[in-house]
């Protein structure tokens, strides 16, 4: 039987965590693949199948819960406010302060969901909380043996709530959890102790029956009978209806559809399958594909410089034949037209007496006193300013729209100076 589950791909596999108090080891050797768990099968049609293996053999299953013991999960129903998700995770460690037995900043906390279009939760709200540690090293240790987790919550969710004077109970590993409300229950030893506390739970809640789940019922209505409440076997190891009400602990930063959760399943899988190989192919592909086109379209690009570069040398060449050596066409070329012109008898734009006179032209409206000094050098015409008297705004873009007007190019340095240029227009 157990050969043939391992074979097949079940429905939904169910396993139990161990309590934390029973955990050997230390740090993530506490709990790893190796630790044994009992679990138990859900196939899509037929009975459900229990078993117990280490955590990286168990049986396929399309989705995986882990079942937590009840001791290691805090379960409580409190008077929300009308907060949206965010704030309300931040007000849960408030709200169950008083309850913990342990530090509320070392733990993870869960809510039952508000329906949707209800504007956020309010009223009662089932929560639910475990320490950090204790989620996180479970989920590692399910994330290492390639194991789909969709759900995590406490065993208390895998029987039904109390109806009327009918509870229930799940006997298991020769302990009893009887579930007395939506998000309460008490557990006991089935050996020692099980009269007592259900005695005590038969006048505290008026239990009169007890559907039991897991076996065991014999033991128990052994029990129950000199109390005066019945037993009824239900003939299975959990109820689905109750388990599709539970708590799942997988919110917020733990959320199985959250871009974490699915990032770590999806590394997991290629670290231990080599899954990885396929993807890495197509992006070694991909990427060589990219670089070859890249280098395509330089050498494209470097084809048509150099083009541009040699009819840039004949039309030099043409122009001014008796210059020995081309270095800078565009440079040397600016320099003879001026050369020419100045022969000519006609300034050049870039000039001192031609920038200088526009220079006037452009600070004919500005404040008297701004100009401290010019510089004219290498045809560059330079103006600095005393410090802050061009930081305003309504001055700069006034030089701007006059520079522009008598076609010069107005730059401004980082020291506060200005840098005219013809060619603005």
């Amino acid at each position: 039987m157990m050969d043939t589950v391992r074979a097949a791909t079940v429905q939904r596999l169910l396993l139990f965590v161990p309590a934390r108090r029973n955990w050997s080891g230390a740090g993530r050797n506490a709990f790893t693949t190796a630790t044994e768990l009992a679990y138990l099968a859900l196939p899509a049609e037929g009975a459900a199948i229990a078993g117990r293996a280490a955590l990286g053999q168990m049986p396929r299953a399309r989705s995986v819960d882990l079942v937590f013991d009840f001791l290691d999960v805090h379960t409580a129903a409190v008077e929300a406010p009308r907060l949206n998700e965010a704030k309300l995770r931040l007000a849960l460690p408030n709200l169950l302060e008083e309850r913990l037995l342990v530090d509320p900043g070392d733990c993870h906390f869960a809510y039952r969901l508000a329906e949707p279009g209800t504007g956020g939760a309010a009223g009662r709200l089932g929560v639910a909380a475990i320490t950090r540690t204790t989620l996180t090293r479970v989920l590692e240790a399910a994330a290492q043996a390639q194991l789909p987790v969709r759900a995590a919550y406490s065993e208390m969710h895998l029987i039904p709530p109390p109806s009327g004077a009918t509870a229930s109970a799940r006997v298991a590993a020769g302990r009893v959890l009887v579930r007395t409300g939506t998000d309460q229950a008490c557990i006991f030893d089935l050996e020692t102790g099980a009269a007592a506390a259900l005695h005590l739970a038969k006048a505290q809640y008026a239990i009169g029956r007890l559907r039991t789940y897991g076996g065991g019922s014999e033991k128990l209505a052994a029990v129950t009978a000199p109390l005066g409440i019945s037993c009824e076997d239900a003939h299975a190891d959990a109820d689905s209806g109750a388990i599709d009400t539970a708590v799942n602990l997988l919110q917020g930063q733990y959320s199985s559809a959250g871009n974490s959760g699915v990032l770590a399943h999806l590394l997991s899988r290629a670290a231990h399958k080599g899954t990885w190989k396929a993807p890495a192919a197509w992006v070694g592909a991909w990427a060589l594909i990219s670089i070859a086109g890249l280098n395509a379209y330089w050498i494209k690009l470097e084809g048509q410089n150099q083009d541009l570069r040699q009819s840039m040398r004949h039309a030099f060449r043409d122009a001014f034949p008796a210059e020995p050596t081309i270095i800078d066409e565009v440079a040397q070329a600016q320099r003879l037209v001026a050369n020419l012109r100045a022969r000519a008898g006609q300034a050049s734009p870039d000039d001192f007496s031609v920038l200088n006179t526009q220079a006037l032209q452009l600070l004919s409206s500005a404040p008297v006193g701004i100009v401290t000094a010019i510089e004219y050098a290498d045809r560059s015409y330079r103006i600095h300013f005393r410090p802050g008297s061009v930081d305003n705004a309504e001055l700069r873009n006034a030089l701007q729209g006059r520079a522009l007007a008598q076609g010069l190019a107005l730059r401004f340095e980082p020291d506060g100076s200005v840098l005219l240029a013809p060619g603005g227009g």
